[in-house]
């Protein structure tokens, strides 16, 4: 069985504009688009964690996540189990860390970049209704290792998502 990482994501839009990191740093991420959010530390819940690493990735403060639904992305050697959150809601402005940096991007701009990590794929105009509708939504995602979307299962029986890929 693949390794499951917990994670959440936490998509900040207003008016068709959606706050993304880009990696700076010297490895794999490197130049990758992605949305803002990490792993669930000891001790937290979902959205404790969606408010600090918007934080820690964007330099923003998030206000009133929103739980949207789930998505499990399977690469071909782990799997992120993601909890995801939405809100128009925020304080202060994007700004870059060690690490990335944070910015407004057109929705459609972002789709078009050549990096990104699959999550992105949440924002096509195919998933973009249930995200914003927060459907608690069940889908698996399969990815290349370079992070290319290959092809989608949406559940709407949650039983069968859960047992099936994360037990």
């Amino acid at each position: 069985m693949k390794p499951i990482r917990k994670a959440v994501r936490t998509f900040l839009i207003v008016d068709n504009k959606v706050v993304a990191i880009k990696y700076t740093t010297n490895d794999y991420k490197k130049d990758f688009y992605d949305i803002p959010g990490g792993g669930i530390e000891d001790g937290e819940n979902a959205e404790e964690t969606a408010i600090r690493e918007f934080r820690e990735e964007a330099c923003m403060e998030i206000i009133n996540p929103q739980y949207a639904g789930n998505l499990v992305i399977e690469y071909p050697d782990r799997v992120f189990d993601m909890t995801i959150f939405i809100t128009s809601e925020y304080k202060g402005s994007p700004k870059e860390t060690s690490e990335n940096k944070a910015e407004w991007i057109e929705i459609d701009e972002l789709l078009n970049k050549e990096k990104k990590f699959t999550e992105i794929y949440l924002l096509d105009n195919y998933h973009r209704s249930e995200l914003l509708n927060k459907s608690n939504f069940k889908w698996h995602f399969i990815s290349d290792k370079n992070h290319n979307f290959i092809d989608e299962i949406f559940y709407s029986n949650g039983e069968k998502f859960w047992s099936e890929y994360l037990n």
